[in-house]
């Protein structure tokens, strides 16, 4: 499947490549607490980057959402970094799944999540600017981030 998602709309289309490009939408309003909002979204998401059934989605409001790749179902909420309409959140998962990487508008750190606990379990610093974009390996727990400060770290 490919998954988009269009600004100002509250749903994820997935593009089923093996049927000929067959949309479903699935709403990022589901679950408690959506007011039962259907057609209105109070996030945009940023960045989208999948790890086996799950999906991470970065938003510009200080929240990276997971949801089950299938069904679109919002199982974790990570907070406690900052992002906004003017950002560029990037995440990145370990190796495993375990953790989750992102970057924060408001330091020049790359914040990590325990993916169970929903909790932040550390931030790496290093950089002198904003990072600006991360690549994760699914083949080790390599983390490659570059920041406005022109540097790589590995």
């Amino acid at each position: 499947n490919l998954v988009c998602y269009v600004r100002g709309t509250p749903f994820l289309s997935y593009f089923d490549m093996k049927k000929d490009f067959q949309v479903t939408k699935h709403n990022l309003n589901q679950g408690a607490g959506n007011a039962g909002f259907t057609d209105h979204c109070s996030f945009a998401v940023m960045d989208m980057v999948p790890h086996g059934d799950y999906l991470a989605l970065a938003t510009d409001t200080s929240r990276n959402i997971i949801i089950e790749f299938e069904t679109g179902k919002q199982v974790r909420n990570l907070y406690g970094h900052q992002n906004d309409g003017f950002s560029t959140p990037k995440l990145g998962w370990s190796q495993n799944g375990q953790y989750l990487y992102g970057n924060t508008q408001d330091a020049s750190s790359l914040v990590v999540w325990d993916i169970a606990s929903a909790t932040i379990v550390d931030r790496l610093e290093g950089h002198g600017n904003t990072i600006r974009d991360l690549f994760s390996s699914k083949l080790s727990d390599t983390v490659v981030t570059t920041s406005f400060d022109k540097k790589t770290h590995i």
